[in-house]
């Protein structure tokens, strides 16, 4: 029996550029072609892929796959594009021409609807000088956290990926002390500061408000346009979407009427919900695929 593997590109540490490509679903006649093409063709060393709204219609055993509605103004609550992968290298020259590739060998089925250039800042600090990630499960513990561990979906990752847009006017123009309370931690040195307003984001996000905790694999990246726009591609795993529905229901204040500070200086532009098929014999496994 060949046993599944997940993506190890989830866990892996993140390189200092990378390209986030994000395909809408055109012609469902050329599915199964295009992912089989994407499967020989797609190097998963360097690569994370997942499926996503319209094209999980097609995987209809995955059904933990369940799109949040929060019906909040602060988020759409569209479930974002079909097909999503994220390009990690440190080269960009070769982002670009694998990119390029990528685009071509799907161009059958997928639509490209936009792409998304990322890199590090600083190793792991967001734009808004705040650093991300600080409670990330560590060495063993990341896999429990990100990975389905049994049954038919072994392997296999839930994948929230949302692009943030920063203010960066109200960032340039108010003091730290103000920027520290909408997080909650120093921008010196990151630690959790005491007699933190109910709106800070340590406290809104906190994995321990809820039982089981509520925890994520954060793989999040800074990303910029030639507009001079930016903020974070917040990027986080998990064995279901349980972590994120609860953290981000928090966060919109959906229960207690506080808003999470974060939305002080920063806004969702999209949110998309995907689902990272394991990997067999080092391809991507197609086998709950239900299309022609």
């Amino acid at each position: 029996m060949k046993m599944s593997k997940y993506q190890i590109e989830i866990a892996k540490d993140k390189t200092s550029s990378a390209m986030f490509m994000l395909f809408k679903l055109r012609n469902e006649d050329k599915i199964r072609g295009a992912l089989t093409a994407l499967q020989n063709d797609v190097d998963l060393k360097n690569t994370v892929v997942g499926f996503g709204n319209q094209l999980m219609k097609y995987f209809p055993k995955v059904e933990a796959y369940q799109p949040h509605k929060f019906n909040s103004p602060l988020m759409s609550d569209e479930a974002g594009c079909d097909l999503v992968i994220w390009l990690k290298n440190d080269d960009k020259g070769k982002l670009f021409h694998q990119a390029i590739k990528l685009k071509n060998l799907l161009a059958d089925a997928f639509a490209l609807h936009k792409t998304v250039s990322s890199y590090a800042y600083r190793k792991n600090f967001d734009l808004s000088d705040f650093e991300d990630g600080i409670e990330n499960p560590q060495g063993d513990a990341m896999q429990p956290v990100a990975i389905v561990a049994d049954g038919e979906l072994t392997g296999s990752s839930f994948w929230v990926l949302q692009q943030w847009a920063h203010d960066f006017n109200w960032l340039n123009s108010n003091s730290q002390a103000s920027k520290e309370a909408c997080i909650g931690r120093s921008m010196d040195d990151s630690h959790q500061l005491d007699n933190l307003p109910d709106s800070a984001h340590v406290k809104k996000a906190a994995k321990e408000n809820f039982t089981p905790e509520a925890e994520l694999l954060r793989k999040s990246m800074p990303w910029s346009d030639d507009e001079l726009n930016g903020g974070l591609m917040f990027s986080a795993f998990g064995h279901s979407f349980r972590a994120f529905n609860l953290q981000m229901t928090s966060m919109l204040g959906t229960q207690d009427g506080v808003v999470d500070g974060l939305f002080n200086f920063s806004k969702i532009l999209n949110t998309n919900y995907l689902w990272c098929p394991p990997i067999i014999d080092g391809c991507l496994d197609l086998s709950l695929l239900d299309a022609k």
